[in-house]
């Protein structure tokens, strides 16, 4: 895939962000309605553990019905800002550099393959780099909520 070095550029941006952040600050919400940074990290894991089953999946043929996920209803679920950064942090990463190298020895020819959904057909090559647009979405996202707790002490 084409963009591969732009990829592995977004996760090892994000993994010097993380790197430096104080723990002590990790579970602070601004606001009842917005994620703490231990909830951003915790939403980007779940991105990783859906897409993955994507990225896998979609390779063996095209999907009908896969199922989607409420982002929402899985931070809740989940409890990230209970968890220990380091824990939270290492499992993105390595899920991460995990999913880079399905991505690097992925079957070219798969990806056309689709993912049905709601009447939309959404091709593999699209779904990975919608993943990595999400994933810079959201370092801004951390960033700017990083910036806030900071702000706010």
């Amino acid at each position: 895939m084409a963009d591969m070095e732009r990829f592995r550029s977004l996760v090892e941006k994000l993994e010097g962000m993380i790197s430096r952040v104080d723990e002590g600050i990790t579970h602070i919400k601004p606001d009842q309605d917005k994620w703490s940074l231990k909830e951003i990290i915790g939403h980007l894991i779940d991105s990783a553990s859906n897409n993955h089953q994507r990225f896998v999946r979609l390779q063996l043929g095209d999907l009908n019905n896969f199922p989607a996920y409420d982002k929402d209803i899985w931070i809740t679920a989940q409890k990230y800002n209970d968890m220990q950064w380091k824990d939270i942090t290492a499992l993105w990463s390595s899920y991460n550099r995990i999913l880079l190298k399905v991505i690097e020895h992925m079957d070219t020819n798969a990806l056309g393959n689709v993912w049905i959904i709601d009447d939309k057909k959404l091709t593999l090559e699209l779904i990975v780099n919608d993943y990595y647009r999400h994933l810079d979405w959201h370092i801004g996202h951390f960033e700017e909520r990083l910036r806030e707790i900071i702000e706010g002490r």
